[in-house]
C-alpha cells in the first residue's frame, strides 16, 4: 500500500495540473489505496487438505479526476487511472473525463464544506501495518480451537468418517484516501484498517452445522477472537447434531443478532437514503417523520462508535464524519446521503410526494455517508460516491436479557443465523426470504428445546413483522457480521411472530 504522504503530494500535484486548465469551472482528484488479505480456511476430516489456503488478496491503487466544464457548469464528466501516479497519468484521465463529460442538471458542483479543525487525530489501528503472518498466526488458533473442541467431543459423537468440514477466513481490509477538490482549501486524507473473522464447521455424519464470527479493529482483538471462534463454532455444531424438520407453518420466532443484522443489510439500510427515496424505492416511502419501527428501537450510524471496527474521520467526498440518527423511538428521522442525492432529493418537485405529511418542514439531510466502496468494504478509487454506513448500532429501550426473550416466545423458533436473504416483490414492498441455518433451535414451553436442523426452514415475511410490533426487544447490542458487507453492525435479538416459514425439502 502507498503511503499517505505519497497519496496526498500526488493528490497536490495532480491539483495543480487541473488549476491550469481554463475550461475547467471546477474539478475534484480522489486518491485511494485499499488491500483486503484473504487468510481462507479448508479442513476436512476425511479428505486431505491443507487446513490454510495460500493467501487470496485484493489490492487496488490508484486515482480519479471528476470535472465540470466552465461552459456549462451541469456538465460533468469523470475518469480514473490504476496504478500510475504521474503527471502523464493525469493528463490522460482528464483527456477521458472532457470526453466522457455529460450535461446532468442534477449536478450541483462539488463539497465546500469546511475543514473541521477539531477533527479528532486519527486512530491509526495497527492492522494498517499487519504483516501476513500475523494473520496466518490468527487463522492457526481458529483452527486449533475448532480441532481441539472436535476431539474433545462426547463418545456418542465419534464415528469412523465424522465428515468435519471447517471453512472461513480471516481477512483484514485496510484503506487510505486523500481528496481535493477545487473548493477546498488543502488536501483531505484519512485511513481505516479493521478484521473480519468467520468460521462455519458442518459434521456430516450428525448433519450439523455451528458458525461464529467476530470483527474490530486491532491485532491484539484479531487474536483474541482467533483463539475462541474455532472452539465456538465446533461446539456449536455438536450441539446441534441430529436436528428436527418441523412442517411448515406460522411460529413465534426470536431472531438473533446474526439474523437481525442481515435483515438491517438487505432489507432496511437501502431504504435508509436519500438515493432510495428520490427513486420511489424505499420500503418507508413517504414515512419520513412517521413510524417506522416499535417505539422501543432506535438505529444510527456512527463512524466513531467506540466499539466499533469502522473508523472514518472524513468521506470520500472529503466532508468530516459525524453520527447520523436515522430512527429515534421508533421514528424515522434521518437518511443516510452524500453530497449528490442530499441536492437531488432537496430539489425534487415530487419531494413532498416522496417524503410524506410527516415530514418537517425544516429538511436537513447532511451528506456524511458518501462513500466510494468496493467488494469487502474498503474505500476504492474507481467507484462513485454512493451512501453507505460504518457501524450500524441498533439500541433497545427497555431490553430484556435473552432468556426473556425465548420464555415470551413461549413455542416458536429461536434463530440464530440466516442466510440467502433477499427482497421480493421489489425493495419497496419490504417483503423478503432467507434461509435458516444452523446455530437455530425449536423452543418449547418458554425454553430452548432440540437443535433445528440446518437448511430445514425458509423464512418468508415482511420487515414489519420483524420491527414494527416485535413481542420483546434484546437488552444489549451485540456485534454481528454480515458476509460481504461494507458496514459493521451492532444490534440485539428481537422476539417476533407469528412469522410463516416454509419446509425446505432434505437431499
Amino acid at each position: 500500500m502507498r503511503s499517505l504522504a505519497e497519496l496526498k503530494s500526488f493528490t497536490r500535484e495532480a491539483a495543480r495540473i487541473l488549476a491550469r486548465e481554463s475550461d475547467l469551472a471546477s474539478y475534484e482528484v480522489y486518491c485511494a489505496t485499499a488491500e483486503h488479505r484473504i487468510a481462507r480456511l479448508n479442513c476436512t476430516s476425511d479428505i486431505p487438505s491443507r487446513g490454510l489456503e495460500e493467501f487470496k488478496s485484493l489490492h487496488a491503487d490508484g486515482f480519479q479526476v471528476r470535472v465540470a466544464m466552465r461552459r456549462d457548469p451541469h456538465e460533468v464528466g469523470a475518469a480514473f487511472e490504476a496504478g500510475d501516479f504521474t503527471a502523464d497519468s493525469v493528463r490522460g484521465a482528464l483527456r477521458r473525463a472532457r470526453s466522457a463529460a455529460v450535461v446532468d442538471p442534477h449536478f450541483n458542483g462539488f463539497p465546500a464544506v469546511p475543514l473541521d479543525r477539531k477533527l479528532a487525530p486519527s486512530e491509526k489501528s495497527d492492522l494498517a501495518r499487519v504483516e501476513d503472518g500475523a494473520i496466518a498466526a490468527a487463522a492457526w488458533d481458529v483452527l486449533d480451537g475448532a480441532l481441539a473442541a472436535f476431539a474433545r467431543r462426547p463418545a456418542n459423537r465419534r464415528t469412523e468418517h465424522p465428515g468435519l468440514i471447517i471453512g472461513g477466513d480471516v481477512s483484514v481490509i485496510r484503506d487510505r484516501i486523500a481528496i481535493f477538490n477545487s473548493n477546498f482549501a488543502e488536501v483531505r486524507t484519512d485511513e481505516s484498517a479493521h478484521f473480519n473473522a468467520s468460521v462455519t464447521s458442518i459434521i456430516e455424519s450428525l448433519d450439523a452445522k455451528g458458525t461464529a464470527g467476530a470483527i474490530g479493529d486491532s491485532a491484539a482483538s484479531m487474536r483474541r477472537a482467533a483463539r475462541v471462534i474455532g472452539r465456538d463454532a465446533v461446539r456449536r455444531a455438536l450441539a446441534l447434531s441430529d436436528g428436527a424438520r418441523p412442517a411448515a407453518g406460522k411460529f413465534r420466532v426470536v431472531l438473533g443478532p446474526q439474523p437481525i443484522a442481515e435483515i438491517l443489510n438487505y432489507m432496511v439500510m437501502g431504504s435508509l437514503t436519500t438515493g432510495s427515496f428520490h427513486a420511489a424505492s424505499s420500503a418507508y416511502h413517504a414515512r419520513l417523520g412517521a413510524a417506522v419501527m416499535d417505539s422501543r428501537l432506535s438505529l444510527a450510524d456512527d463512524p466513531a462508535f467506540g466499539a466499533g471496527a469502522i473508523r472514518r474521520r472524513i468521506t470520500c467526498e472529503g466532508i468530516p464524519t459525524r453520527r447520523v440518527e436515522l430512527i429515534r423511538d421508533g421514528k424515522l428521522v434521518g437518511l443516510l446521503s452524500n453530497f449528490y442525492d442530499t441536492h437531488r432529493l432537496l430539489t425534487d418537485e415530487h419531494r413532498a410526494e416522496k417524503l410524506g405529511a410527516s415530514a418537517p418542514a425544516k429538511l436537513d439531510f447532511p451528506p456524511l455517508s458518501g462513500y466510494r466502496l468496493g467488494e469487502g468494504g474498503g474505500r476504492r478509487f474507481d467507484a462513485s460516491p454512493g451512501s453507505a454506513g460504518t457501524n450500524v448500532v441498533m439500541r433497545a429501550r427497555g431490553g430484556v436479557a435473552d432468556r426473556e426473550l425465548v420464555r415470551t416466545v413461549g413455542d416458536g423458533i429461536y434463530v440464530g443465523r440466516i442466510w440467502y436473504t433477499y427482497p421480493i416483490n421489489g425493495q419497496r414492498a419490504g417483503d423478503f426470504t432467507c434461509t435458516v441455518t444452523g446455530d437455530s433451535y425449536i423452543i418449547r414451553g418458554g425454553k430452548i428445546a432440540e437443535p433445528l436442523a440446518p437448511n430445514c426452514l425458509r423464512i418468508n415475511a415482511n420487515i414489519a413483522q420483524v420491527f414494527e410490533h416485535p413481542l420483546a426487544v434484546g437488552a444489549r447490542p451485540r456485534p454481528a457480521t454480515v458476509w460481504g458487507s461494507p458496514e459493521a453492525y451492532y444490534v440485539p435479538a428481537i422476539a417476533a411472530g407469528p412469522i410463516a416459514l416454509a419446509e425446505v425439502a432434505a437431499t
